[in-house]
């Protein structure tokens, strides 16, 4: 009853007030596949819409063999940085290689980077080999290369000499002091000369990131008072004494204290390399990300792959890494990620965005940008939105860069009009990260989100998402000056068929989010266009569903939702939340198990009549 009459008012408020524009539909990137090199086969990715690009790989039958051990790798050296490099270096020599590694397990201590550059028509067999590494920084880069696949490769971090993180409970903690006992469910990893870098609540039954309900944390290398003193008071006990940053902390709660955050990455795919595969690659470990793709790479793809706690020492072990698991920044897109397992790490799983610059100043032809993560080089076009983040006709050719500090750039551009001051954006024109399938994976039980998706042409489905401390999915562009600055806009994205179970565990705000911050606010505008969210499932919901603003067209249709009783019921649970800045919604066929006290849960919310009314008026669809 409530429903049908919410339906009606909804409906006769829809005639009275008037809605956007329709966005266009987006021209899809159809690649077609011709004079294709007899010593490469291609994988065709089929995308959103009719999208279609191709990722090349070299053909095992048309390669010459090498085996690795011909250049001295061997399980018997202390470090095998040398020899595998060495062997790398003949394969840049020498195009159309098959490297083969023997199985067995390889252990690199060089501070070094291995260095695939240059290379053409590679494949790396590695036979389920394990290489473990013991130093921070990058471990693979994989540069100025095409066509080059590894396969069949394990990758680990070196546990016993430099643990990635501990799984603690507090005890004996005490505010007023500003001291706390943490006790290490491994007397081994209890070592008051380990780094304590962040220290996050987490589910002390599967000691994974997240607490029911919960997400205390602090990122205690960010505050260089936070920690005061460290004393090991038993075989298995540290008393830390702080500046306050953990007087919440509560006795009997349980913590995983990482060791390492941002200090290093496995693989780094970059400088413009492309037709890159990774096949049945499993990383363990590393004291950071497993793999940052950027500089203009494309055409590049993680398969049938995992990322997460070695299951032989799942036991001891709490995290894979202690950072993301993939970041792709500032590429030229057309990427897949298929057929993977992905869990443990200390961040999100997947990251998709392009890096923008914070106008903090503008003096004739010279910009202040702040600007952590952005393609700044001379020549580049740039493009502008003005501090509502709206669209502008604004470009600039960037003349030169300097550094002021590691996130502030000073950058000088020719013809820079005066409507460019303090507040707007800066984008590079130069990199796309767009055109991109996600489907088949699944994503748990990690710290933070499951896939940050800020970049446009994209396709998720068929994933399973279990128990993501935070939000399964947000599609944002995100503005802190200070901190980060992601997400150029999106349009055409698709988001189908996929399950979620427990996400946002730790209750950060609801399952799935669109929307903007910048410098604390949101943008006064739609920036994301043409999004839809059907056919999808969703299972035991903390609180809200979903929130969505600044978004101009948007489909959330068949999908089938049940909050379940695992989380205590509330009003907002399984609820949808629409803000001002949204319009043309379609919200049809959604099954609802549980509707709650007169099928409430189907009303949904929003923040402007208009959009209110566009919403409920199809309620009885």
């Amino acid at each position: 009853m409530l429903v049908k009459l919410v339906a009606i008012i909804a409906s006769v408020l829809l005639m009275l007030t008037s809605s956007a524009a329709m966005p266009e539909s987006p021209d899809m990137l159809v690649e077609t596949l011709e004079n294709l090199s007899e010593s490469r086969r291609a994988d065709e990715i089929n995308g959103v819409g009719e999208a279609r690009f191709y990722i090349q790989r070299p053909l095992d039958g048309k390669l010459s063999e090498v085996n690795a051990s011909q250049f001295g790798l061997s399980e018997d050296n202390d470090d095998n940085f040398s020899a595998f490099q060495s062997a790398l270096d003949y394969c840049a020599r020498n195009p159309q290689t098959k490297l083969v590694i023997d199985k067995g397990t390889y252990y690199f201590r060089s501070e070094n980077s291995l260095d695939i550059n240059s290379c053409t028509d590679l494949l790396i067999e590695g036979n389920g080999a394990t290489f473990i590494f013991s130093s921070t920084g990058y471990k693979v880069l994989l540069r100025n290369s095409d066509c080059v696949e590894i396969r069949n490769l394990n990758v680990d971090w070196n546990w016993e000499e430099r643990p990635l993180a501990a799984v603690v409970t507090v005890q004996n903690s005490n505010a007023a002091a500003n001291t706390i006992d943490l006790v290490f469910r491994d007397a081994e990893y209890c070592d008051e000369n380990n780094r304590m870098m962040a220290i996050t609540q987490c589910d002390p039954e599967s000691y994974t990131f997240g607490a029911k309900n919960s997400s205390k944390e602090v990122y205690l290398y960010q505050d260089a008072e936070a920690v005061k003193s460290v004393n090991k008071i038993s075989d298995n006990t540290l008393r830390v004494t702080h500046n306050g940053c953990m007087d919440s902390f509560e006795n009997g709660e349980t913590y995983i204290l990482r060791h390492f955050v941002y200090d290093g990455t496995v693989f780094s795919i970059r400088n413009q390399s492309e037709n890159i595969t990774f096949d049945n690659v499993s990383i363990y470990g590393s004291a950071g990300m497993a793999y940052i793709c950027e500089d203009n790479c494309s055409h590049f793809q993680i398969i049938n792959s995992f990322i997460g706690v070695n299951p032989e020492y799942k036991d001891k072990r709490c995290v894979s890494l202690t950072a993301d698991a993939i970041h792709i920044v500032n590429t030229d897109g057309c990427f897949n990620i298929e057929g993977c397992d992905i869990s443990g790490m200390g961040d999100d799983a997947v990251n998709v965005h392009d890096g923008l610059g914070y106008v903090s100043s503008a003096d004739g032809n010279t910009l202040t940008l702040v600007a952590s993560a952005m393609r700044l080089n001379e020549g580049d076009i740039l493009a502008f939105r003005n501090e509502k983040f709206e669209n502008t006709e604004i470009t600039a050719k960037i003349v030169s860069v300097k550094a002021l500090d590691w996130i502030t750039k000073e950058v000088v551009v020719e013809n820079l009009p005066e409507e460019v001051t303090e507040g707007f954006v800066a984008y590079s024109t130069e990199c796309d990260s767009s055109n991109y399938v996600i489907r088949n994976n699944y994503f748990h039980e990690n710290r933070a989100r499951g896939l940050l998706l800020q970049s446009s042409n994209g396709l998720c489905e068929n994933n399973r998402f279990y128990k993501t401390m935070a939000q399964a999915i947000k599609v944002v562009m995100d503005i802190e000056p200070a901190l980060w600055q992601e997400g150029t806009g999106v349009d055409n994205l698709v988001i189908r068929n996929n399950t979620f179970e427990k996400c946002n565990f730790s209750d950060w705000g609801c399952v799935i989010e669109i929307g903007t911050n910048i410098a604390g606010e949101s943008a006064k505008t739609a920036v994301f266009t043409n999004i839809e969210i059907s056919s999808n499932e969703f299972r035991d919901i903390p609180s809200m569903l979903m929130k969505a603003d600044n978004v101009n067209g948007f489909v959330f249709s068949d999908n089938r939702i049940d909050s379940g009783d695992f989380f205590a019921e509330q009003m907002s649970q399984g609820r949808l939340s629409f803000g001002r800045y949204c319009s043309n919604v379609t919200y049809c066929n959604n099954e609802f198990t549980d509707s709650g006290f007169m099928e409430n849960k189907k009303i949904v919310q929003a923040e402007s009549i208009a959009v209110w009314a566009q919403i409920n008026s199809q309620l009885e669809n």
